[in-house]
């Protein structure tokens, strides 16, 4: 059996695509990724006992041309080229399209070669582009090729034609229901972590002193402008100033308004940008960390989908503060893994690092998000369902 991941960025590496195409090769399907090449890197290459297959290179165009050549839209011929060849030269397989862009281009080259399509509904695209125009400013070609409604009706354009839709969360499924799509036709292939993916005993929490951190993405929706505020709230209410301290980590649009904040603040002892780090540098910062922090902003794009993010810091023992974000929300209560802070004002974020000062607390919910990812939201689980979707459409149809 082949399967043939599309996904739109340069890969290695994503999260998602790597623990799918493993799980897949695993079961023995023949796996090939099918990505973007803006780094002009090889075209063919072996990864962990799957293929990459890249878009040729164009390394002898300017820069901006090679940007232009590597846009996913699903009519660029270059995408259509590479994906065609790639499957055709197979014979048979499933098209597995992460993400929105390219969906029609799999569905074109499906029809042609009679082969079964999955759309894997990693992003809510038209909730993604409606709450960054909420919260972003945007130059007009975004406003142009990030438009909310064009993407809704992209997407209402092909739910229908796709065999199977993997989706994130609940509530991403409650959203498709509501349009109608099948109940059968959609699969919860959710963003959990294996369960030894750090390798560490359960925490022991001591000590009143705070050890945030977050790792992830630096945008205006991740809200850590909302975090930085909090913490400063926070601080204006304690004698000693060394009681909290805050890892970010990460790379974004926000990096430096992040800086400006911190600045004008006066935090720069105890708030730390540290940019993008290491996986092995990132894992000593859990390891160090008390809380984990997922002050996003509450929006369309954070109620349909889950930062793989919650997962790791409930496994790692890690308390999570979050804001009332349905799909976290729903999960920090009925786990009983966190705090959740009624609104995203300063004051209340205070007031929850406030209760996680307690060692006893921090300990409780510690132990019950770890818990809850060995019995429930854990890979293992997760990968029994893309197992299950993938099972009757791994034939021509």
């Amino acid at each position: 059996m082949k399967a043939f991941l599309i996904y739109k960025e340069d890969y290695p590496w994503d999260v998602r695509v790597e623990k799918i195409a493993v799980s897949l090769s695993k079961a023995d399907y023949d796996v090939t990724v099918i990505c973007r090449n803006l780094d002009q890197k090889d075209q063919h290459e072996i990864h962990d006992g799957y293929q990459i297959r890249r878009l040729p290179r164009t390394s002898w165009w300017p820069t901006a041309v090679q940007k232009f050549l590597n846009i996913p839209v699903w009519f660029n011929p270059l995408w259509l080229y590479t994906i065609l060849t790639t499957v055709s030269r197979a014979g048979s397989g499933i098209l597995i399209v992460r993400d929105l862009p390219l969906v029609k281009s799999a569905l074109l080259v499906g029809k042609l070669l009679n082969l079964k399509v999955i759309y894997d509904m990693a992003e809510v695209y038209p909730e993604m582009y409606a709450s960054s125009a909420q919260f972003s400013k945007r130059g007009w070609p975004h406003k142009l090729l990030k438009n909310s409604r064009v993407a809704s009706h992209y997407e209402d354009s092909v739910l229908p034609k796709v065999d199977q839709t993997l989706v994130m969360i609940e509530e991403s499924r409650d959203r498709l229901l509501r349009k109608g799509v099948l109940p059968s036709k959609i699969t919860i292939v959710s963003n959990t972590p294996h369960e030894d993916k750090f390798n560490q005993n359960t925490k022991e929490h001591q000590g009143t002193t705070l050890f945030l951190v977050y790792v992830g993405f630096l945008t205006k929706l991740r809200g850590l402008d909302l975090l930085i505020s909090g913490a400063e709230e926070f601080l204006r209410n304690q004698t000693d100033k060394d009681c909290l301290y805050i890892d970010i980590v990460g790379k974004g649009d926000s990096f430096k308004e992040l800086e400006t904040m911190i600045s004008d603040a006066g935090l720069e002892k105890n708030i730390r940008l540290h940019g993008w780090l290491e996986q092995e540098d990132v894992d000593k910062l859990m390891t160090r960390a008390n809380v984990g922090a997922l002050t996003y902003r509450v929006c369309g794009h954070w109620n349909h989908t889950i930062p793989n993010k919650i997962f790791d810091y409930m496994l790692a023992g890690l308390p999570v503060l979050t804001t009332p974000v349905i799909p976290i929300q729903r999960i920090v209560k009925t786990t009983d893994c966190g705090v959740i802070a009624r609104d995203t004002t300063p004051q209340t974020i205070a007031q929850c690092l406030k209760e996680l000062q307690d060692p006893q607390i921090r300990q409780k919910y510690g132990n019950n998000g770890n818990a809850s990812i060995q019995k429930l939201y854990n890979w293992k689980q997760d990968e029994q369902r893309l197992y299950k979707a993938c099972a009757n459409l791994s034939e021509p149809g």
